[in-house]
């Protein structure tokens, strides 16, 4: 008989972000695994309000959406421009905190026979609900950490007294957790560190994975008759959009300009607002640049794998590998990466020998790096396979290594 687990996640199909992916690889093969999940997700009237566009709705039937009574008034508030600035400000973890703490009791008759409960975060407010959850059907918790709380990209700019608040709540929610699970082992060392009462052997590493896809170049519209670096992802990612941020594929346009003219393209592969077309225009992109839109990850992965360079960058390196760096060793026949030298994502990166990494402080040395990869292209260098010259996972063995840790959380309950 399977061992029915509850999942806590915002990250659900059909919602899109980079978070979704591990969640559909959790969905999609965790129940080979000998587990029956029941997803516990954020309803779909916050995640529009986040992300200010209309979700289909979710047609799971396994699926639980909690709504509380406050949460129409809370949302009212928080469609008030400063009353949401200051709520940011006093609500800790995140501004869904009073759903998470409102919906645990609710919950309770649809997960009857829940064994344990997993919960992926942010929104951190998953942690909440998973904590609550596990205490009311006294079953384990498992806290599957991507982006901490106490290191959040998004704290930049926030008062010193929130983030004190943040660093506590992480403490409080981790030292009590069955287990932890974070996503690269620079995660798990700045959590240790930061928290001495964090138990080692309850904190685990697993990485992300790429897609088993076979990917068809043909779906790619480039012109092979062009030297082409394409880049897959938001246009300035975590940055937040900060002008003065080199963390951008625009870093590249006058590398590419001192190429022979009419030779080369930056294709970009996501979204690019209007503010961010005139960055590239004020950069001299003019022709250089091929805008490719938001497209599902069949055709991402065709882009990687019919570029002659793929373009990584990560400026939170030091703790943070994104997926893409994943899916560029898979599947791109070259690698430059703009991403600190030191640091998790670059370790995995200087792995094999077809990525070139360069540091915030190297940008100088892009019009050199990327003459070089144009004089390779045109002599028509052999390539290396990259997925031959490092071991990265799969979203299968990604969630293997899941599966083996919630299964470990299990056995240790049924021989304490």
């Amino acid at each position: 008989m399977p061992d029915r687990i509850a999942y806590v996640t915002a990250r659900y199909p059909p919602m899109r972000t980079s978070g979704t992916y591990r969640v559909e690889a959790v969905l999609r093969y965790l129940p080979a695994h000998g587990f029956e999940i029941a997803p516990v997700t954020i309803p779909n009237k916050w995640m529009e309000q986040q992300g200010g566009r209309a979700l289909p709705p979710i047609a799971d039937p396994k699926l639980s959406q909690p709504e509380s009574r406050l949460d129409p008034l809370v949302r009212a508030l928080a469609s008030v421009p400063l009353v949401r600035k200051a709520l940011r400000e006093v609500v800790v973890p995140d501004i869904l905190a009073p759903w998470a703490r409102a919906v645990a009791p609710g919950l309770l008759d649809s997960m009857r026979g829940v064994r344990l409960v997993y919960a992926t975060s942010p929104p951190f407010s998953a942690m909440i609900l998973a904590h609550r959850l596990a205490r009311e059907l006294e079953v384990p918790c498992v806290q599957e950490i991507r982006d901490p709380p106490s290191f959040n990209r998004r704290l930049r700019g926030r008062s010193q007294g929130w983030i004190r608040k943040m660093f506590n709540f992480e403490r409080t929610y981790l030292i009590d957790a069955d287990a932890v699970i974070t996503v690269t082992e620079g995660t798990r060392s700045r959590l240790l560190d930061l928290h001495p009462d964090l138990l080692p052997e309850r904190c685990y590493v697993v990485t992300n994975g790429y897609p088993e896809i076979e990917p068809d170049p043909s779906l790619s519209g480039r012109n092979p008759r062009l030297f082409t670096i394409t880049y897959v992802g938001s246009f300035q990612g975590g940055t937040k959009g900060r002008e003065d941020s080199i963390f951008n594929p625009a870093t590249l346009l006058p590398a590419l300009n001192n190429l022979p003219p009419g030779s080369s393209r930056l294709r970009l592969v996501g979204p690019v607002t209007g503010a961010q077309m005139e960055t590239i225009r004020r950069s001299g992109g003019g022709e250089l640049v091929e805008f490719v839109g938001v497209v599902d990850r069949e055709h991402a992965v065709a882009e990687l794998a019919a570029s002659d360079v793929a373009l990584i960058l990560a400026e939170d390196d030091e703790w943070w590998i994104g997926r893409k760096v994943f899916e560029a060793i898979a599947f791109a026949p070259r690698i430059l990466a703009l991403v600190p030298t030191e640091g998790d994502a670059s370790r995995l990166l200087r792995a094999h020998g077809n990525a070139t990494i360069v540091g915030p402080d190297e940008v100088d040395r892009l019009v050199e790096i990327v003459a070089h990869l144009y004089g390779e292209w045109a002599t028509d260098s052999p390539i290396p396979s990259l997925r031959e010259s490092v071991d990265v996972q799969t979203d299968r063995s990604c969630v293997d290594q899941i599966a083996a840790v919630l299964r470990h959380t299990l056995l240790q309950l049924r021989t304490a």
